[in-house]
Order: C-alpha cells, then structure tokens, then sequence
C-alpha cells in the first residue's frame, strides 16, 4: 500500500510526459489538409508523392539576430550644442529628456520617437530665426550651429525609423521559425499588418523636408503592443513553405505521369478519370484553393511592406541577405517567389492533365 502510493506521481508524471508528447505531434489542421490532398492524387497518378512539411517549415531562413538589425546612428558632435541658445525655440525640456537617466537607455520605439519630435522642433526653431527681420551676431551664429545640427539630424533619421521598426524586439516574433501555419480560415493579419502600415508610414515622413507627426505617435507603443500579441507572420511562412512544397511535388507527379504516358487517351476515359475529376472538385478546388487564397490575401500585403521598407530605409547587409531569400517579391529564388511559381507550375499541371481527358472545368464532355 505505501509502495503504492509513492509510485502514483511517478505514474502521473508519466502519463503527462506522454500526454505533452502527443500533443506537440500532433499535426495542425493546415498540415493534415495539404498531406490528404497529396495521397489522394499519390494514389489516383500511381505516382508517389513525398512530403516533408515539417522539415520545410523548419528549413526557413534564419531572422538576422538583433545585433545584425541595428545601424549605427550619427549623434552630434561635441561642441555643436549651446543649450541655452534652445530657451528661444521652447526645445529645452525636449533636450532635457534625452540627457535624463532614462533618455540615455530608450526603446527603439521611444528613440525614434524623440528623434521625430526633436527634428519638428527643429524645424519650428529655424522658421522663428528666420522671421527675425534684423538678427544680430549672436542670432546668426545659432542660426549657422541649427541648420547644421538640423542637417545631422536629418541625415540620421531614416536609421533612426529603421532602429524604431527592426531594431524592436516585438518585430522579430513574426519570423521564428517551427511556428504552426495559418488557420485555414483566418483574418489574423489584419492587426500585424495595420501595426506595420503605421509603422511604414513613418518612413516616408524621413524623406520629405516638412514633417507632420501623426496623431498616434503620442502612443507610440500601441503597434508595437499589436505585434507583441500576434505570430501572424511566423505563421505565414510557415503556411507559404508547405504551401509551396506541396503545390511543387503535386505538379512535379503529375508532369511525371503525363511524361510516361498519356493519363486519358483520345476517346477514351478510364474510370480513374472520375476519380480524378473527383479529387480536383472536393479537395483541390475545395480545400487547397481557398487555403492558397488565404496565404496570398494575407501574405501579399505584408510581404510588400516589409519589402519596401527594407528598399526605403537604410537596411543592413544581413537584412539585405533576408530580403533576398525571403521577403523580396520580385527577387528571384525567394521565398515568396517560389511560391509564385509552384502556383503557376500546379494550376498548369492541373490544365494539362484535365485538358487531355477533355475535363477542363467548363467543358460539356466533363465526367460527373
């Protein structure tokens, strides 16, 4: 009885321990959707189909880490500041909060922040100079040390929004890799993907010589608080790598089976022709397509905003290197190309071998 009873949470722990194992095997709905539709046509083809999409998924190409992400910022040089000159331009307060204890450890995000602020300030500061009808000396001196540090600041502001947005720890959650795919049927990117548009839009503001400071900077850490909160775009690779694997090897058996021999031959239709058609109806234009659907309405936009950002801003060598091999959409052998072209090389397959058995959607002669 007491040995008993010292065994129970070894048996409990036991039972756990199995139970967090098969929970982590178990395959996600996305995953098990795309490995039926390749058995399925596997088995109509008599041509095997071999698919890795765990493996896939886990192959992505690695975030650059955070060290890898930053560019180095340009601060003022020394002897370029005269605070008090500042007191007529109302800026001291703003400069007092970079020289605090906090100002010197800020957030990327409250860095860029400041920085916008400081450089509208500075904009404020050389109109009020330049109105003054007669300046004197020691006006015009501060007005020669202003333009200079607007110059600077301007300069560095685009590293500084590139550092706001990819230096921020929240971004890179969105490109871990092994994180389970999109839903099949889902609308989470729309937050992200809002997040980032606001995000983006201060990068356009770094190439124009008179800023407006959107209203929402003042609560800068609400996007990144949605980005915090989402894995949408880890997801999304991870739906686009198995995506296109499958709809790669899918194709690839069916040009292998058309290339042996024909699959239908003029005026006759063999019975697995309905299998065939069968296959196509309920699984691929059931349940492939509209997954694609969902991979490219919300991948698309998203990848196009990464994608400029990273051409807008002055992006490093590493993260140059991750736009190349994943993000870039015109950029041939990345990621979201190949999935262009495994889309392309599918729908194409699909025509081919539909079309020889006279099936193609549309046609009178189809087998029902």
């Amino acid at each position: 009885m007491h040995l008993s009873f010292l065994h129970r949470p070894i048996h409990l722990l036991a039972a756990l321990s199995l139970l967090m194992l098969l929970t982590a095997c178990q395959v996600s709905a996305p995953q098990a959707m795309l490995e039926d539709y390749t058995a399925r046509m596997s088995n109509v083809l008599t041509t095997d189909i071999k698919l890795n999409l765990g493996e896939a998924a886990l192959a992505i190409p690695a975030f650059p880490a955070k060290r890898d992400r930053v560019v180095a910022t340009q601060e003022l040089r020394e002897g370029l500041w005269d605070v008090l000159d500042f007191r007529q331009c109302d800026m001291l307060s703003l400069i007092s909060e970079r020289n605090s204890s906090l100002g010197k450890v800020m957030l990327p995000s409250q860095k860029m922040r400041y920085e916008l602020r400081f450089i509208v300030a500075l904009q404020a500061c050389r109109k009020i100079l330049v109105d003054i009808e007669e300046p004197d000396d020691t006006q015009l001196a501060f007005q020669e040390r202003l333009d200079a540090i607007y110059q600077t600041k301007s300069d560095n502001l685009p590293r500084e929004i590139w550092n706001g947005i990819y230096g921020a720890d929240e971004i890179s959650q969105h490109f871990k890799i092994g994180t389970p795919p999109l839903a099949l049927d889902t609308d989470s990117g729309n937050p992200p993907r809002y997040a980032l548009q606001q995000l983006s839009g201060l990068a356009t503001l770094s190439r124009t010589d008179s800023i407006t400071l959107p209203a929402w900077l003042e609560q800068v850490e609400a996007p990144y608080e949605t980005l915090h909160h989402s894995e949408f775009g880890a997801s999304l690779l991870s739906s686009l790598v198995m995506m296109t694997q499958t709809l790669d090897r899918t194709a690839q058996a069916i040009e292998t089976r058309l290339q042996a021999k024909p699959f239908c031959f003029p005026g006759h239709k063999p019975p697995r022709a309905t299998t065939l058609y069968n296959v196509f109806q309920k699984f691929y234009a059931g349940k492939v397509q509209p997954y694609m659907a969902v991979i490219q309405r919300q991948g698309s936009p998203w990848f196009a905003l990464h994608d400029e950002l990273i051409q807008q801003l002055p992006a490093t060598d590493s993260m140059n290197d991750y736009r190349q091999q994943v993000l870039g959409m015109n950029v041939d052998g990345s990621l979201w190309d190949q999935w262009v072209k495994a889309r392309q090389r599918h729908t194409q397959a699909w025509q081919d071998i539909l079309g020889q058995c006279n099936m193609m959607p549309g046609s009178q002669t189809r087998t029902d």
